[in-house]
């Protein structure tokens, strides 16, 4: 099956999607995580699918590697220190690439493996 894939599409090549970065909420919503430098706090971000992530599209789908993006500025509430977060999503809502400054994304099971 993988080898007709390449055939039909040559250009195309597999899903560069890291696993585990999203948590889907609902038909609509999905949550990211990330974690601040300064303080090391974990910060649960829900981003609305429908509103918030924003298509390439036109002459913008090839300035970045997903299909969609998010910009978001994510404040915790120990330190207040501010985290500039850009994460690209494929068409599934998977990420495909991040840059996080004053933090980091960090997996669903980073998060919660110190809450329990």
């Amino acid at each position: 099956m993988d080898f007709l894939a390449r055939l039909f599409a040559p250009g195309r090549s597999r899903s560069k999607a890291k696993t585990g970065y999203v948590k889907r909420d609902g038909r609509y919503a999905i949550w990211i995580y990330v974690q601040c430098d300064r303080c090391g706090e974990k910060i649960p971000v829900r981003l609305r699918t429908t509103s918030e992530l924003q298509k390439r599209e036109g002459p913008d789908a090839e300035l970045g590697p997903g299909q969609y993006f998010v910009r978001k500025t994510v404040v915790g509430s120990r330190c207040y220190q501010r985290i500039e977060a850009t994460v690209d999503f494929d068409a599934k809502y998977d990420v495909v690439d991040s840059e996080v400054i004053n933090g980091k994304l960090i997996t669903y099971g980073e998060y919660k493996k110190d809450e329990q």
